[in-house]
């Protein structure tokens, strides 16, 4: 069964009080800053999205999203699988939903114009958060062996003992 495409825009407080729910896909092709940060185009994200209301009348959108993406490994810089998966719980920011008033457990959102919030940027947003911070292979599945790594050599000669600063003084007596 294929998948529905979930709306680029929507609107989080009517979805809300309808407590609608999308179980679908956002194109690869609308996540441009993703694609930048891996070596080959993802495919479509998987995302599951569910607008509600709960027990203190906070209108939100719960979602998680997946996608399977090939990356480079920065200690051997050859290829490699990572699945980015993301789980995520925002309220949108409205005259009577103030940020500051929010629980923790919620990451406010702010509307466009038209009191909109654009998914395919929100879901965009946590897959580029769950990249991880260094990407590379565990050390078994590396073509670089990370104890035969070297940074360079520190050079033992001592320090010369002229003071660098002394031409400038040279100079300051002319």
């Amino acid at each position: 069964m294929e998948k529905v495409r979930v709306p680029v825009t929507v609107d989080p407080v009517k979805s809300s009080g309808k407590q609608l729910s999308y179980d679908g896909v956002v194109p690869a092709g609308s996540l441009v800053r993703l694609q930048e940060l891996l070596l080959e185009p993802c495919a479509d994200v998987d995302v599951q999205l569910q607008f509600d209301v709960d027990e203190q009348n906070i209108k939100y959108i719960e979602g998680k999203a997946e996608v399977a993406t090939v990356v480079a490994c920065e200690r051997c810089n050859e290829a490699m699988s990572i699945v980015l998966q993301t789980e995520f719980k925002y309220a949108p920011i409205t005259k009577r939903q103030k940020a500051d008033e929010l629980p923790s457990d919620y990451e406010a959102v702010e509307l466009d114009e038209l009191g909109e919030v654009n998914l395919h940027r929100m879901v965009e947003d946590e897959l580029i958060l769950a990249m991880p911070v260094v990407v590379k292979h565990d050390d078994k599945d590396c073509s670089i062996d990370s104890n035969a790594m070297s940074w360079g050599k520190i050079d033992d000669s001592p320090e010369p003992s002229e003071n660098p600063f002394a031409v400038l003084q040279k100079l300051k007596r002319k």
